[in-house]
């Protein structure tokens, strides 16, 4: 039996970690109500580990992916395990930053399995999922965007199942509108995971990472190397319109989930709210901007467009209208024609569901 005391110190590394694997979803997971912000932040830990395995060159990563889900798939932790597992993984995989991870899978994995078991059960479904589909993905390239959705929901649509789950498992929602929920969850998450492919591409290529969809960039006479030079300029303009133009509606979707979330849940719409928002303002500066295309920049958003959001998800983010009229503004200053045909259905949205 774990002390309490041990747990709390487990807790606590974990969230001291949280920051250094991802800055804006830190914000996120903060804003939650407690227990679910120690079950998100977990997870989001859980799943980096996961993604780390993912990344790494070895030939034995079909074992590291079912060691690891094995680890969390017990009915109790099983430390002497998790120690051999800690040994192979630091052994095997070459790593920067996620290296604290792995040095800190005891606490990990203790923290983990103090948690309720439907919560368990519900991480562990998702990141089972998550790792079966990643390592498909290691010799299946990705060629059309219906691949491109496929990969997307396995690394990121399932962490929109996740949520709806833990959702419910913490009575913030009833069975039914967890129902009601899942084709937009799945949807929101892949509306962050689309833009992250949109924006990164210039980074991805050189690191071998090949997301946009390969039948696209042949239809444009290109291939992932002949994308990214200054030459290729006006046929990679047009592979991204056709980024752009795939990755809206699932931006939409990721709006369609959030305003059919309680209305008076501000923690948990914040949590949705500000990593939504947040990719469409990244959305909206790869609008014909062929810096996308430059190794070495990176279209992001500024700290102070940071705060902005986080502010405005504060404010508005139990009203529906106004969530949804900043939504279709933002949208809109780039392209305005972008969200012209779908106004109207999202403001049908909002009348129907404050009906």
């Amino acid at each position: 039996m774990i002390g309490a005391s041990k747990i709390s110190n487990d807790m606590a590394n974990c969230w001291d970690m949280l920051p250094r694997v991802s800055r804006s979803f830190s914000l996120a997971i903060k804003v939650l109500p407690q227990p679910m912000a120690d079950q998100m932040m977990l997870s989001y830990i859980i799943y980096r580990v996961i993604d780390t395995i993912e990344d790494c060159p070895s030939p034995q990563k079909k074992e590291l992916f079912g060691g690891f889900v094995s680890l969390l798939s017990q009915k109790s932790v099983d430390m002497a395990q998790v120690g051999k597992m800690r040994a192979r993984m630091l052994a095997e995989i070459e790593c920067t930053y996620e290296k604290e991870l792995l040095q800190n899978l005891p606490a990990i994995t203790r923290a983990y399995y103090s948690l309720p078991k439907g919560a368990r059960a519900s991480i562990i479904k998702w990141g089972k999922v998550m790792a079966e589909g990643m390592y498909e993905f290691q010799n299946r390239p990705i060629r059309t965007f219906a691949d491109q959705d496929r990969y997307s929901y396995y690394v990121a649509g399932v962490v929109g199942y996740l949520f709806n789950d833990l959702l419910y498992h913490n009575r913030i929602i009833t069975q039914k509108t967890r129902k009601e929920l899942q084709v937009y969850a799945k949807k929101f998450g892949l509306a962050l995971q689309k833009v992250n492919i949109l924006r990164d591409v210039a980074s991805d290529i050189p690191s071998r990472r090949y997301y946009w969809p390969k039948k696209v960039l042949e239809k444009h006479s290109l291939d992932y190397e002949a994308l990214l030079k200054k030459e290729n300029r006006q046929m990679a303009m047009k592979v991204l319109n056709e980024e752009i133009e795939n990755a809206l509606e699932y931006l939409y979707s990721g709006m369609r989930y959030i305003i059919s979330l309680p209305q008076n849940a501000l923690k948990v719409r914040m949590f949705c709210l500000i990593p939504l928002f947040m990719a469409i303002e990244s959305y909206v500066k790869c609008i014909n901007n062929s810096d996308v295309f430059d190794v070495g920049s990176k279209v992001k958003i500024s700290r102070v467009q940071v705060h902005e959001i986080v502010a405005k998800c504060a404010l508005w983010g139990t009203s529906n209208e106004r969530l949804v009229s900043w939504f279709l503004e933002t949208i809109s200053k780039a392209n305005p024609s972008l969200a012209k045909n779908e106004q109207a259905k999202m403001l049908l949205a909002v009348n129907k569901i404050s009906a």
